[in-house]
């Protein structure tokens, strides 16, 4: 599922991102955010009545703004933490 796709206050985890959907640069803010594979994230608010503008989403324990093209470009799924991820217990 992607993250536009998912409920909002509800927790999932990152299951691949399309980094060639955005721009060097957008994909390496949003890395120096905490975005990755395994990370956790949840949608806390959608901007526009249709979806299509800014989403703020939790990631990790910081909440971060994208653009809905780049919320499309992140495959979620919940579920139990993966156990390779950046929030897996040591």
């Amino acid at each position: 599922m992607r993250l536009t796709s998912l409920d909002r206050n509800r927790a999932a985890y990152v299951d691949s991102i399309d980094w060639s959907a955005m721009t060097d640069a957008d994909g390496s803010r949003l890395r120096e955010l905490g975005l990755c594979e395994g990370a956790s994230i949840e949608l806390l608010h959608r901007a526009g009545f249709t979806g299509r503008g800014a989403y703020a989403c939790r990631v990790g324990r910081m909440t971060v703004a994208m653009r809905a093209s780049h919320a499309a470009a992140i495959a979620v799924r919940t579920g139990p933490a993966p156990r390779n991820g950046p929030d897996a217990e040591a």
